[in-house]
Protein backbone atom coordinates (compact mmCIF):
# COMPACT_ATOMS: atom_id res chain seq x y z
CA UNK A 1 0.00 0.00 0.00
CA UNK A 2 2.89 2.46 0.87
CA UNK A 3 4.73 1.97 -2.62
CA UNK A 4 1.08 2.54 -4.37
CA UNK A 5 0.42 5.66 -2.07
CA UNK A 6 4.40 6.68 -3.16
CA UNK A 7 3.97 6.46 -6.76
CA UNK A 8 0.33 7.64 -6.55
CA UNK A 9 1.76 11.16 -5.05
CA UNK A 10 4.95 10.64 -7.51
CA UNK A 11 2.48 10.67 -10.49
CA UNK A 12 0.96 13.34 -9.12
CA UNK A 13 3.45 15.75 -8.99
CA UNK A 14 4.07 14.88 -12.84
CA UNK A 15 0.67 15.49 -13.48
CA UNK A 16 0.61 18.90 -11.94
CA UNK A 17 4.45 19.95 -13.36
CA UNK A 18 3.10 18.79 -16.99
CA UNK A 19 0.39 20.99 -16.29
CA UNK A 20 2.15 24.05 -15.38
CA UNK A 21 4.61 23.77 -18.10
CA UNK A 22 1.18 23.34 -20.24
CA UNK A 23 0.21 26.34 -19.08
CA UNK A 24 3.41 28.04 -19.45
CA UNK A 25 3.32 26.98 -22.99
CA UNK A 26 0.17 28.20 -23.80
CA UNK A 27 1.16 31.61 -22.78
CA UNK A 28 3.94 31.96 -24.27
CA UNK A 29 2.45 30.78 -27.91
CA UNK A 30 -0.45 33.54 -27.07
CA UNK A 31 2.47 35.92 -26.04
CA UNK A 32 3.83 35.35 -29.70
CA UNK A 33 0.79 35.36 -31.26
CA UNK A 34 -0.13 38.66 -30.08
CA UNK A 35 3.35 40.08 -30.84
CA UNK A 36 2.65 38.94 -34.35
CA UNK A 37 -0.55 40.31 -34.50
CA UNK A 38 0.86 43.11 -32.81
CA UNK A 39 3.92 43.26 -35.34
CA UNK A 40 1.65 42.65 -38.46
CA UNK A 41 -0.91 45.68 -37.39
CA UNK A 42 2.32 48.16 -36.99
CA UNK A 43 3.68 46.86 -40.22
CA UNK A 44 -0.08 47.23 -41.88
CA UNK A 45 -0.58 51.00 -39.98
CA UNK A 46 3.35 51.65 -41.25
CA UNK A 47 2.31 50.69 -45.12
CA UNK A 48 -1.23 52.40 -44.54
CA UNK A 49 0.66 55.67 -43.67
CA UNK A 50 3.10 55.72 -46.21
CA UNK A 51 0.10 55.02 -48.81
CA UNK A 52 -1.96 57.68 -46.74
CA UNK A 53 0.97 60.13 -47.14
CA UNK A 54 1.18 59.80 -50.68
CA UNK A 55 -1.86 59.82 -52.06
CA UNK A 56 -3.67 62.13 -49.25
CA UNK A 57 -1.75 63.91 -47.29
CA UNK A 58 1.28 64.54 -49.59
CA UNK A 59 -1.04 65.69 -52.01
CA UNK A 60 -1.94 68.27 -49.90
CA UNK A 61 1.22 70.03 -49.26
CA UNK A 62 2.02 73.05 -50.74
CA UNK A 63 4.08 73.80 -53.12
CA UNK A 64 3.46 77.84 -53.61
CA UNK A 65 1.35 80.35 -51.80
CA UNK A 66 -0.28 83.03 -53.50
CA UNK A 67 -1.41 85.92 -51.48
CA UNK A 68 -2.39 83.14 -49.00
CA UNK A 69 -3.74 80.74 -51.48
CA UNK A 70 -1.99 77.44 -51.68
CA UNK A 71 -1.55 74.99 -54.69
CA UNK A 72 -0.88 72.05 -53.27
CA UNK A 73 0.92 69.06 -55.09
CA UNK A 74 -1.95 67.00 -55.65
CA UNK A 75 -2.99 70.26 -58.15
CA UNK A 76 0.51 70.95 -59.48
CA UNK A 77 0.63 67.05 -60.57
CA UNK A 78 -2.36 67.48 -62.41
CA UNK A 79 -1.64 70.18 -64.08
CA UNK A 80 1.72 68.46 -64.84
CA UNK A 81 0.54 65.66 -66.22
CA UNK A 82 -2.04 67.18 -68.11
CA UNK A 83 0.59 69.45 -69.85
CA UNK A 84 2.52 66.52 -70.44
CA UNK A 85 -0.54 64.21 -72.07
CA UNK A 86 -1.40 67.07 -74.35
CA UNK A 87 2.03 67.26 -75.68
CA UNK A 88 1.58 63.53 -76.70
CA UNK A 89 -1.42 63.78 -78.29
CA UNK A 90 0.08 66.78 -80.36
CA UNK A 91 3.12 64.60 -81.30
CA UNK A 92 0.85 61.50 -82.25
CA UNK A 93 -1.48 63.84 -84.19
CA UNK A 94 1.47 65.77 -86.09
CA UNK A 95 3.09 62.34 -86.70
CA UNK A 96 0.05 61.14 -88.68
CA UNK A 97 0.17 63.71 -90.63
CA UNK A 98 3.59 63.83 -91.70
CA UNK A 99 2.73 60.89 -93.24
CA UNK A 100 0.09 62.25 -95.69
CA UNK A 101 2.98 64.88 -96.76
CA UNK A 102 5.24 62.13 -97.72
CA UNK A 103 8.89 64.14 -98.64
CA UNK A 104 8.11 67.95 -98.65
CA UNK A 105 11.04 69.50 -97.00
CA UNK A 106 9.22 72.74 -96.28
CA UNK A 107 6.03 70.74 -94.65
CA UNK A 108 8.53 68.41 -92.51
CA UNK A 109 10.91 71.60 -91.00
CA UNK A 110 7.95 73.19 -89.71
CA UNK A 111 6.03 70.49 -88.23
CA UNK A 112 9.79 68.96 -87.14
CA UNK A 113 10.29 72.32 -84.93
CA UNK A 114 6.88 72.36 -83.39
CA UNK A 115 7.56 68.43 -82.62
CA UNK A 116 10.95 69.31 -81.34
CA UNK A 117 9.71 71.67 -79.07
CA UNK A 118 7.18 69.26 -77.45
CA UNK A 119 10.03 66.09 -77.46
CA UNK A 120 12.32 68.34 -75.37
CA UNK A 121 10.08 69.86 -72.90
CA UNK A 122 8.58 65.91 -72.56
CA UNK A 123 12.24 65.21 -71.73
CA UNK A 124 12.92 68.10 -69.24
CA UNK A 125 10.52 67.01 -66.24
CA UNK A 126 12.37 69.74 -64.53
CA UNK A 127 12.38 72.39 -66.47
CA UNK A 128 8.21 71.43 -67.50
CA UNK A 129 7.50 71.30 -63.71
CA UNK A 130 8.83 75.40 -63.32
CA UNK A 131 7.19 76.16 -66.26
CA UNK A 132 3.93 74.62 -65.23
CA UNK A 133 4.40 76.21 -61.56
CA UNK A 134 4.63 79.73 -62.96
CA UNK A 135 1.35 79.01 -64.66
CA UNK A 136 -0.56 78.11 -61.43
CA UNK A 137 1.02 81.09 -59.69
CA UNK A 138 -0.12 83.16 -62.66
CA UNK A 139 -3.53 81.40 -62.74
CA UNK A 140 -4.43 82.08 -59.45
CA UNK A 141 -3.25 85.92 -59.24
CA UNK A 142 -5.24 86.27 -62.94
CA UNK A 143 -8.25 84.39 -61.18
CA UNK A 144 -7.69 86.28 -57.72
CA UNK A 145 -8.15 89.76 -59.68
CA UNK A 146 -10.92 88.93 -61.68
CA UNK A 147 -13.03 87.90 -58.71
CA UNK A 148 -12.20 91.55 -57.65
CA UNK A 149 -12.99 92.66 -61.36
CA UNK A 150 -16.57 91.36 -61.02
CA UNK A 151 -15.71 88.68 -64.08
CA UNK A 152 -17.17 85.46 -63.53
CA UNK A 153 -17.21 82.05 -65.46
CA UNK A 154 -20.21 79.71 -66.03
CA UNK A 155 -20.67 76.26 -66.64
CA UNK A 156 -22.55 76.79 -69.97
CA UNK A 157 -19.24 79.11 -70.95
CA UNK A 158 -17.28 76.35 -70.15
CA UNK A 159 -19.06 74.08 -72.06
CA UNK A 160 -19.49 76.91 -74.92
CA UNK A 161 -15.70 76.92 -74.78
CA UNK A 162 -15.43 73.26 -75.25
CA UNK A 163 -18.27 73.71 -78.24
CA UNK A 164 -15.65 75.65 -79.94
CA UNK A 165 -12.42 74.04 -79.15
CA UNK A 166 -14.04 71.02 -81.17
CA UNK A 167 -15.28 73.04 -83.70
CA UNK A 168 -18.68 72.87 -82.94
CA UNK A 169 -21.33 75.67 -83.68
CA UNK A 170 -24.94 74.87 -82.99
CA UNK A 171 -26.01 78.55 -83.94
CA UNK A 172 -23.63 78.50 -86.95
CA UNK A 173 -20.02 79.37 -87.54
CA UNK A 174 -19.14 82.77 -86.48
CA UNK A 175 -17.41 84.52 -89.18
CA UNK A 176 -14.19 87.35 -87.94
CA UNK A 177 -14.69 90.50 -88.12
CA UNK A 178 -12.21 92.82 -89.31
CA UNK A 179 -11.94 96.06 -88.15
CA UNK A 180 -10.63 98.11 -91.09
CA UNK A 181 -7.62 100.55 -90.26
CA UNK A 182 -7.90 104.00 -91.55
CA UNK A 183 -4.79 105.53 -92.37
CA UNK A 184 -4.59 109.24 -92.80
CA UNK A 185 -4.42 110.75 -96.35
CA UNK A 186 -0.43 112.29 -96.16
CA UNK A 187 -0.78 116.17 -95.92
CA UNK A 188 2.97 117.78 -95.69
CA UNK A 189 3.52 120.69 -93.66
CA UNK A 190 6.04 123.24 -95.34
CA UNK A 191 8.82 121.96 -93.49
CA UNK A 192 8.29 118.29 -94.90
CA UNK A 193 7.81 119.08 -98.47
CA UNK A 194 11.33 121.03 -97.87
CA UNK A 195 12.87 117.74 -96.37
CA UNK A 196 11.43 115.17 -98.54
CA UNK A 197 12.25 114.26 -102.12
CA UNK A 198 10.36 115.15 -105.33
CA UNK A 199 8.58 111.43 -105.33
CA UNK A 200 8.18 110.79 -102.05
CA UNK A 201 7.94 107.46 -100.28
CA UNK A 202 4.20 106.84 -99.77
CA UNK A 203 3.59 106.69 -96.17
CA UNK A 204 0.29 105.28 -95.91
CA UNK A 205 2.50 102.18 -94.23
CA UNK A 206 6.05 102.18 -93.41
CA UNK A 207 8.49 101.26 -96.03
CA UNK A 208 10.53 97.83 -95.24
CA UNK A 209 13.82 98.48 -93.62
CA UNK A 210 16.71 96.44 -92.73
CA UNK A 211 16.93 94.28 -90.02
CA UNK A 212 18.82 96.68 -88.29
CA UNK A 213 16.13 98.97 -87.35
CA UNK A 214 13.18 96.84 -88.94
CA UNK A 215 9.62 97.75 -87.51
CA UNK A 216 7.21 94.80 -86.60
CA UNK A 217 5.53 93.37 -89.85
CA UNK A 218 1.75 94.03 -90.25
CA UNK A 219 -0.54 91.28 -90.83
CA UNK A 220 -3.86 91.76 -92.12
CA UNK A 221 -6.89 89.34 -92.49
CA UNK A 222 -8.96 89.38 -95.91
CA UNK A 223 -12.16 90.26 -95.46
CA UNK A 224 -15.40 87.36 -95.24
CA UNK A 225 -18.53 87.87 -96.23
CA UNK A 226 -20.92 88.28 -93.36
CA UNK A 227 -23.40 86.06 -91.65
CA UNK A 228 -23.02 82.63 -90.10
CA UNK A 229 -21.97 79.15 -92.36
CA UNK A 230 -24.02 76.12 -91.20
CA UNK A 231 -22.64 73.80 -88.30
CA UNK A 232 -19.99 71.31 -89.85
CA UNK A 233 -21.39 68.60 -87.76
CA UNK A 234 -24.37 66.98 -85.20
CA UNK A 235 -24.70 67.59 -81.48
CA UNK A 236 -24.36 63.99 -81.32
CA UNK A 237 -20.76 63.84 -83.30
CA UNK A 238 -19.62 67.00 -80.77
CA UNK A 239 -20.86 64.83 -77.85
CA UNK A 240 -18.80 61.85 -79.27
CA UNK A 241 -15.50 63.81 -80.11
CA UNK A 242 -15.37 65.46 -76.77
CA UNK A 243 -16.34 62.31 -74.69
CA UNK A 244 -13.19 60.57 -76.25
CA UNK A 245 -11.37 63.30 -75.49
CA UNK A 246 -11.92 63.02 -72.11
CA UNK A 247 -11.48 59.13 -71.74
CA UNK A 248 -8.10 59.91 -73.53
CA UNK A 249 -6.93 62.30 -70.79
CA UNK A 250 -8.43 59.60 -67.93
CA UNK A 251 -6.42 57.09 -69.78
CA UNK A 252 -2.90 58.79 -70.14
CA UNK A 253 -3.65 61.17 -67.21
CA UNK A 254 -5.62 60.12 -64.78
CA UNK A 255 -7.92 63.32 -65.06
CA UNK A 256 -11.52 63.72 -64.69
CA UNK A 257 -14.10 65.55 -66.78
CA UNK A 258 -14.49 68.13 -63.65
CA UNK A 259 -10.57 68.30 -63.38
CA UNK A 260 -10.73 69.31 -67.15
CA UNK A 261 -13.66 71.49 -67.07
CA UNK A 262 -11.78 73.39 -64.23
CA UNK A 263 -8.57 73.85 -66.54
CA UNK A 264 -10.88 75.20 -69.21
CA UNK A 265 -12.55 77.40 -66.59
CA UNK A 266 -9.37 78.79 -65.70
CA UNK A 267 -8.16 79.30 -69.23
CA UNK A 268 -11.45 81.42 -69.68
CA UNK A 269 -10.67 83.63 -66.50
CA UNK A 270 -7.19 84.34 -68.31
CA UNK A 271 -9.10 85.18 -71.58
CA UNK A 272 -12.03 87.41 -70.03
CA UNK A 273 -9.30 89.27 -67.83
CA UNK A 274 -6.92 89.73 -70.57
CA UNK A 275 -9.91 91.32 -72.59
CA UNK A 276 -11.00 94.09 -69.66
CA UNK A 277 -7.11 94.55 -69.36
CA UNK A 278 -7.04 95.52 -72.95
CA UNK A 279 -10.24 97.15 -73.89
CA UNK A 280 -9.38 100.66 -72.91
CA UNK A 281 -6.01 100.34 -75.57
CA UNK A 282 -6.35 103.72 -78.19
CA UNK A 283 -6.40 102.44 -81.50
CA UNK A 284 -3.89 105.16 -82.25
CA UNK A 285 -0.16 105.55 -81.68
CA UNK A 286 2.40 108.74 -81.27
CA UNK A 287 4.79 107.84 -84.74
CA UNK A 288 7.57 109.17 -86.23
CA UNK A 289 8.52 109.29 -89.99
CA UNK A 290 12.02 108.49 -90.40
CA UNK A 291 15.21 108.70 -92.64
CA UNK A 292 18.53 107.50 -91.73
CA UNK A 293 21.91 106.95 -92.83
CA UNK A 294 23.82 104.10 -91.47
CA UNK A 295 27.35 103.84 -91.31
CA UNK A 296 30.28 101.72 -89.33
CA UNK A 297 32.14 104.11 -87.25
CA UNK A 298 31.80 107.62 -85.55
CA UNK A 299 34.57 109.53 -87.39
CA UNK A 300 32.50 108.45 -90.82
CA UNK A 301 29.01 109.38 -89.18
CA UNK A 302 30.46 112.70 -87.74
CA UNK A 303 31.94 113.36 -91.32
CA UNK A 304 28.56 112.65 -92.48
CA UNK A 305 26.52 114.86 -90.69
CA UNK A 306 28.44 117.48 -91.00
CA UNK A 307 28.20 117.50 -94.60
CA UNK A 308 24.59 117.61 -94.43
CA UNK A 309 24.50 120.48 -92.17
CA UNK A 310 26.42 121.92 -94.67
CA UNK A 311 23.54 121.78 -96.85
CA UNK A 312 24.67 118.05 -98.92
CA UNK A 313 21.83 116.25 -100.41
CA UNK A 314 20.97 113.45 -97.97
CA UNK A 315 19.65 111.41 -100.87
CA UNK A 316 23.11 111.15 -102.67
CA UNK A 317 24.54 110.59 -98.70
CA UNK A 318 22.88 108.47 -98.32
CA UNK A 319 23.58 105.92 -101.49
CA UNK A 320 27.05 107.12 -101.09
CA UNK A 321 27.60 106.43 -97.40
CA UNK A 322 25.06 103.86 -96.02
CA UNK A 323 25.45 100.38 -95.02
CA UNK A 324 21.84 99.64 -94.89
CA UNK A 325 21.02 98.16 -98.38
CA UNK A 326 17.06 98.22 -97.87
CA UNK A 327 16.89 101.95 -97.48
CA UNK A 328 19.87 103.70 -98.63
CA UNK A 329 18.78 103.96 -102.62
CA UNK A 330 15.93 105.20 -101.32
CA UNK A 331 17.27 108.02 -99.56
CA UNK A 332 17.16 105.50 -95.88
CA UNK A 333 13.37 106.49 -95.61
CA UNK A 334 12.05 103.76 -92.87
CA UNK A 335 8.30 105.28 -93.12
CA UNK A 336 5.92 105.52 -90.24
CA UNK A 337 6.45 103.30 -87.03
CA UNK A 338 5.59 103.36 -83.42
CA UNK A 339 7.31 102.84 -80.14
CA UNK A 340 8.87 99.22 -79.64
CA UNK A 341 9.83 98.68 -83.59
CA UNK A 342 12.69 99.86 -83.75
CA UNK A 343 16.02 99.34 -81.16
CA UNK A 344 16.12 101.72 -78.40
CA UNK A 345 18.69 103.89 -78.75
CA UNK A 346 16.92 104.47 -81.76
CA UNK A 347 14.27 105.41 -81.26
CA UNK A 348 15.04 107.17 -77.75
CA UNK A 349 16.43 109.56 -80.26
CA UNK A 350 14.10 109.57 -83.20
CA UNK A 351 11.42 110.37 -80.93
CA UNK A 352 12.96 113.18 -79.37
CA UNK A 353 13.71 114.98 -82.78
CA UNK A 354 11.98 117.59 -83.94
CA UNK A 355 10.78 117.93 -87.71
CA UNK A 356 13.49 118.36 -90.02
CA UNK A 357 15.88 118.48 -87.11
CA UNK A 358 19.23 116.13 -87.79
CA UNK A 359 20.80 113.63 -85.04
CA UNK A 360 24.29 113.45 -83.59
CA UNK A 361 25.43 110.06 -84.23
CA UNK A 362 23.79 107.01 -82.38
CA UNK A 363 25.20 104.03 -81.94
CA UNK A 364 23.26 100.73 -82.12
CA UNK A 365 24.74 97.15 -82.77
CA UNK A 366 24.11 97.44 -86.25
CA UNK A 367 26.70 100.93 -86.62
CA UNK A 368 26.35 104.52 -86.55
CA UNK A 369 23.24 106.04 -87.30
CA UNK A 370 22.50 109.77 -88.52
CA UNK A 371 18.56 109.79 -88.05
CA UNK A 372 16.12 112.86 -89.07
CA UNK A 373 12.56 113.33 -88.95
CA UNK A 374 10.42 113.81 -91.48
CA UNK A 375 6.98 113.51 -89.18
CA UNK A 376 5.73 113.38 -85.80
CA UNK A 377 1.72 112.54 -84.85
CA UNK A 378 -0.91 110.02 -84.04
CA UNK A 379 -1.89 107.50 -85.98
CA UNK A 380 -4.17 104.81 -86.45
CA UNK A 381 -2.35 101.18 -85.82
CA UNK A 382 -2.94 98.39 -87.93
CA UNK A 383 -5.26 95.47 -86.40
CA UNK A 384 -1.80 93.85 -85.76
CA UNK A 385 -0.12 96.59 -84.48
CA UNK A 386 -3.23 96.94 -82.30
CA UNK A 387 -2.43 93.26 -81.56
CA UNK A 388 1.14 94.20 -80.32
CA UNK A 389 -0.22 96.73 -78.32
CA UNK A 390 -2.94 94.83 -76.38
CA UNK A 391 -0.13 91.92 -75.71
CA UNK A 392 2.59 94.25 -74.12
CA UNK A 393 -0.07 96.52 -71.84
CA UNK A 394 -1.25 92.62 -70.57
CA UNK A 395 2.45 91.88 -69.97
CA UNK A 396 2.90 95.32 -68.51
CA UNK A 397 -0.51 94.69 -66.19
CA UNK A 398 0.91 91.20 -65.37
CA UNK A 399 4.16 92.26 -64.38
CA UNK A 400 2.53 94.90 -62.23
CA UNK A 401 0.21 92.03 -60.31
CA UNK A 402 3.29 90.10 -59.73
CA UNK A 403 5.40 92.68 -58.02
CA UNK A 404 2.58 93.15 -55.75
CA UNK A 405 1.52 90.34 -54.31
CA UNK A 406 3.05 87.79 -52.13
CA UNK A 407 4.46 84.67 -53.62
CA UNK A 408 6.10 82.13 -51.95
CA UNK A 409 7.64 79.12 -53.66
CA UNK A 410 8.67 75.72 -51.78
CA UNK A 411 11.42 73.11 -53.27
CA UNK A 412 8.92 70.43 -52.48
CA UNK A 413 8.08 71.06 -56.34
CA UNK A 414 11.26 69.59 -57.94
CA UNK A 415 10.48 66.31 -55.66
CA UNK A 416 7.02 65.69 -57.34
CA UNK A 417 7.59 66.77 -60.20
CA UNK A 418 5.86 63.96 -62.70
CA UNK A 419 7.30 62.12 -65.48
CA UNK A 420 4.32 60.58 -66.32
CA UNK A 421 2.77 60.11 -69.23
CA UNK A 422 5.67 58.63 -71.22
CA UNK A 423 5.46 58.51 -75.34
CA UNK A 424 5.08 55.06 -76.51
CA UNK A 425 8.44 53.35 -77.36
CA UNK A 426 7.46 53.16 -80.89
CA UNK A 427 6.26 57.01 -81.11
CA UNK A 428 9.40 58.00 -79.40
CA UNK A 429 11.33 56.28 -81.91
CA UNK A 430 9.91 57.47 -84.45
CA UNK A 431 9.98 60.78 -83.18
CA UNK A 432 13.94 60.63 -82.89
CA UNK A 433 14.09 59.17 -86.62
CA UNK A 434 12.67 62.49 -88.31
CA UNK A 435 14.93 64.79 -85.40
CA UNK A 436 18.06 63.20 -86.39
CA UNK A 437 17.27 63.57 -89.91
CA UNK A 438 16.26 67.01 -89.53
CA UNK A 439 18.42 68.67 -87.56
CA UNK A 440 21.20 66.58 -86.78
CA UNK A 441 24.52 68.18 -88.58
CA UNK A 442 25.36 66.25 -91.79
CA UNK A 443 28.91 64.75 -92.56
CA UNK A 444 30.56 66.95 -95.44
CA UNK A 445 31.28 64.98 -98.38
CA UNK A 446 34.97 63.56 -98.62
CA UNK A 447 36.14 64.75 -101.96
CA UNK A 448 37.28 61.57 -104.55
CA UNK A 449 40.93 60.33 -103.78
CA UNK A 450 43.06 61.30 -106.95
CA UNK A 451 45.16 58.99 -108.56
CA UNK A 452 49.05 59.72 -109.04
CA UNK A 453 50.22 59.03 -112.32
Amino acid sequence: MGKRKKHEIKASEVSRKQKHVSRRLQHQQRMIMMGAVAFIVLLAAIIGWGVLNQTVLQARKPVAKVNGQTITVGEFQKRVRFQRATYIMQIDATMQNLQQFGQDTMLLSYFGQQIKSWYDQLNDPQGLGEQVLNNLIDEVLIIQKAHEMGITVTDAEVEKAFQEALRYYPEGTPTPQVVPTQMPTPTYSPTQLALIPPTPTPTEAPTTPTPAVSPTPTATLAPTPEGPTPTPYTEEAYRTALQKYFDQMKELAGLSEADLREIMRAQLYRKKVYEAVTADIPRTQEQVWARHILVKDKKTAEEVRQKLLNGGDWNELAKEYSIDPGTKDKGGDLGWFGRGQMVKAFEDTAFSLKVGEISEPVETQYGWHIIQVLGHADRPVTNYEYQQLQQQAYIDWLNKVRSEAKIEKFDLWKQVVPTQPQLKPETAQQVEMLLNALFQPQPMPQPAPTQQP
